[in-house]
C-alpha cells in the first residue's frame, strides 16, 4: 500500500467509490489514512510513464470528500463515523497538512517549460490559469509557507515570462486571453508580498514592469486588455492588489515606498509624454444602449482607474519631494482636461475642483481615496502655491484640489445627510475616518477659505441639497447635561436665511453628525473610541458658527 503502483491506486479508487456511494471501505480508517498520505507524496517520485501524479490528485480529492462526509450536518451512523476516524488519523497522527505543501516536480517542470518558451496559446494559458488559482487558494486560506514555496519555485520563470509578454517599447505580445491571464497572475503576485521570501521578484513585477503596463493601457489592441491593465495599476497604486480576489479591505503589505515610487515615476514620465491623449475609453454600455447615445461620459470604471492612478502617483511624488507645484499642477491639469474630453463635465465648467467629485460620485471607496490624495497634495504644496498667489486656496482651485471644495461636493453628493457620513465612519471599506480627521484639522485653520468655497458653490448654483431644516447653532453646556451628550454639544437656534446657503447646510450636517456620534459613544454603541474626532468636530462647529 506504501508503493505508488497499482496497489495504491486500487485502494484509493476503492475509497473514492465508497465516498461517492456513501458506503464504508473494506479497510480500516488507519489503513485508508496511510494510503492517502502515500498518495499525497507519490508525485515526489513521479516518473515519465507512471501514474504517481494521478495518485496524488486522487488522494487530495479524497481528503476533501472525506472531510465533507465527516462534517456534513446530517452525518451519522457507522459510515460517517468511519470517515471521522480516518480524518482524525490524517490530521493528528499523520499530520497530512504539513505534507501537502510540496510543489509537484512534474507540474513544476510543465509550468517552467511553458512559461519560458511556449508562445501565447492554450498551453501557456492553462499554466497561467493553474498558477493563479493555486496562489489564490493559498492566499485565501492564509497558507504562508506554501505561498513562499510557490513563489520561490516559479520566481525565475514567471519573471522571464512577464518580460517576454510585456515589452515596454511596443504593444503587448500574445493573444488577449494570455494577456489577461498574465495580468491576473501579476495582481495576485503583488498581493502576496507579505509572504514573499527575500530576493524574490514576483510580488514586485507589477512595479518593475510599470512602464510596460502603462504602455499596455494605451497600446493594447483589445480594449478589455487595456482596461484590465489600468485596473491592475490602480490597485497597485492604492496598495490594494487582489482585493476582488481575496476579499481584503484596506491597504495590504504588497509593496513598500520604493515600489510605489517606481510606479509614480513611470506614470509621471508617461504624463509628460502626453500618454493620456492616446488612451482609448469606450462608451459605457447599458441594456438600453451606450452612454454616448445618452450623452453621458465614457466607461466610468476605466476613467476612475486612470483618475486614481494619476492622482495617487502625484501624491506620492509630492510627499516624497520628487515633484513640486509645477509638475503636480501640470499633471493634474492634464487629468482634468482628459476627463472633461471623456464626458466628465461639472456644471461649473471653469471650476476644476468639480471634476474629481463628479467622477467618483458613484463609488464611495474610490471617492474617499481620491479626496484624501487631493487633500494630501494640497497640504504639501500650499506654501508653494502661496508664493505664486496671495491666496493658496485660490491657486489650489486652479489645480483642481481645493480641499474645501471637495468636502462640500462630498456633502452635496450625500445630500448633507449626517447618517451617511456616520456609515462612512463605521465602514472598513473606505478611508473616510482618516480623510475626515485630516480635513477637519486643516479646516480649523482656514475658516475664510471654507467660506469662500461656500460662496463659490452658491454663486454657481451648486449649494447643498436640503437636509432637514439646518440652522446655525449656539452652545450650552447645561443642554448637554440634560441630553446626556458629551461637553460641547449644541442647541439649535433660529437664524433666518442661514439654512438656505451652503455654509449653513454644511454646518448643520456637522452638528448632527457630532451629536449622533456623541450619543452612540456614550452608550458604547460606536465601534471605536472617537474622542479626538468629537473634539475636532466641536472645534470646527464653534469656528464656523462664529459671527
Amino acid at each position: 500500500m506504501a508503493s505508488a503502483g497499482g496497489s495504491l491506486m486500487d485502494v484509493l479508487c476503492e475509497v473514492y467509490e465508497c465516498s461517492v456511494n456513501a458506503t464504508r471501505p473494506s479497510r480500516t480508517p488507519a489503513e485508508v489514512a496511510r494510503a492517502i498520505v502515500s498518495g499525497v507524496r507519490a508525485h515526489e517520485t513521479a516518473g515519465p510513464h507512471g501514474n504517481e501524479t494521478d495518485a496524488s490528485c486522487l488522494a487530495l480529492t479524497l481528503i476533501g470528500r472525506m472531510v465533507a462526509r465527516a462534517t456534513a450536518p446530517a452525518a451519522h451512523g457507522r459510515v460517517a463515523g468511519f470517515y471521522r476516524d480516518a480524518v482524525e488519523v490524517l490530521l493528528q497522527d499523520l499530520d497530512v497538512v504539513s505534507q501537502m505543501g510540496v510543489v509537484s516536480p512534474a507540474w513544476h517542470q510543465t509550468c517552467q517549460r511553458a512559461l519560458l518558451s511556449s508562445p501565447a496559446g492554450p498551453e501557456l494559458d492553462s499554466v497561467l490559469w493553474s498558477l493563479t488559482r493555486v496562489l489564490q487558494k493559498l492566499l485565501q486560506d492564509n497558507r504562508q509557507e506554501p505561498v513562499r514555496m510557490l513563489l520561490m519555485a516559479f520566481d525565475t520563470s514567471v519573471s522571464a515570462s512577464t518580460s517576454r509578454f510585456l515589452p515596454a517599447d511596443r504593444s503587448p505580445l500574445g493573444a488577449p486571453d494570455t494577456s489577461c491571464l498574465l495580468l491576473d497572475l501579476l495582481e495576485l503576485l503583488t498581493a502576496s508580498g507579505s509572504a514573499a521570501p527575500a530576493g524574490t521578484r514576483g510580488p514586485k513585477l507589477t512595479y518593475i514592469h510599470a512602464a510596460a503596463l502603462i504602455a499596455a493601457v494605451s497600446r493594447a489592441p483589445h480594449y478589455f486588455v487595456s482596461k484590465r491593465a489600468a485596473l491592475l495599476l490602480k490597485r497597485a497604486a492604492l496598495r490594494k492588489a487582489g482585493e476582488d480576489w481575496l476579499g481584503a479591505s484596506g491597504e495590504n503589505a504588497a509593496s513598500d515606498a520604493s515600489d510605489i515610487g517606481v510606479l509614480a515615476a513611470a506614470v509621471s514620465d508617461a504624463l509628460a509624454a502626453g500618454w493620456l491623449t492616446s488612451v482609448r475609453v469606450e462608451s459605457a454600455r447599458f441594456f438600453g444602449g451606450t452612454s454616448a447615445a445618452r450623452g453621458g461620459p465614457g466607461d466610468s470604471v476605466m476613467l476612475r482607474a486612470l483618475g486614481l492612478l494619476v492622482i495617487k502617483s502625484v501624491q506620492h511624488r509630492v510627499v516624497s519631494a520628487a515633484a513640486g507645484a509645477a509638475e503636480a499642477g501640470g499633471h493634474l491639469g492634464s487629468l482634468w482636461r482628459f476627463l472633461r474630453q471623456k464626458g466628465v463635465r461639472p456644471t461649473d465648467t471653469d471650476h476644476d475642483c468639480g471634476v474629481l467629485p463628479l467622477l467618483f460620485s458613484e463609488q464611495d471607496d474610490d471617492m474617499m481615496e481620491a479626496a484624501k490624495a487631493a487633500l494630501v497634495i494640497f497640504l504639501h504644496l500650499r506654501d508653494d502655491w502661496r508664493q505664486d498667489d496671495s491666496a493658496p486656496v485660490r491657486a489650489s482651485c486652479v489645480a483642481g484640489c481645493n480641499p474645501h471644495c471637495h468636502f462640500l461636493f462630498l456633502l452635496g453628493a450625500v445630500s448633507a445627510d449626517h447618517r451617511i457620513l456616520l456609515d462612512f465612519l463605521i465602514s472598513t471599506e473606505t478611508c473616510f475616518l482618516d480623510y475626515l480627521v485630516r480635513y477637519l484639522r486643516y479646516l480649523r485653520t482656514d475658516r475664510r477659505g471654507f467660506a469662500a468655497s461656500c460662496r463659490r458653490l452658491d454663486a454657481g448654483g451648486r449649494s447643498l441639497a436640503p437636509s432637514g431644516g439646518c440652522r446655525l447653532v449656539d452652545y450650552d453646556d447645561s443642554d448637554e447635561e440634560a441630553s446626556g451628550d458629551s461637553p460641547g454639544s449644541e442647541r439649535l437656534r433660529s437664524n433666518a436665511g442661514a439654512s438656505d446657503d451652503t455654509l449653513g447646510r454644511a454646518l448643520g450636517c456637522l452638528v448632527r453628525l457630532r451629536r449622533m456620534l456623541a450619543r452612540l459613544q456614550n452608550k458604547n454603541l460606536f465601534p471605536y473610541k472617537a474622542d479626538s474626532l468629537l473634539k475636532l468636530l466641536t472645534q470646527v462647529i464653534q469656528l464656523l458658527n462664529a459671527d
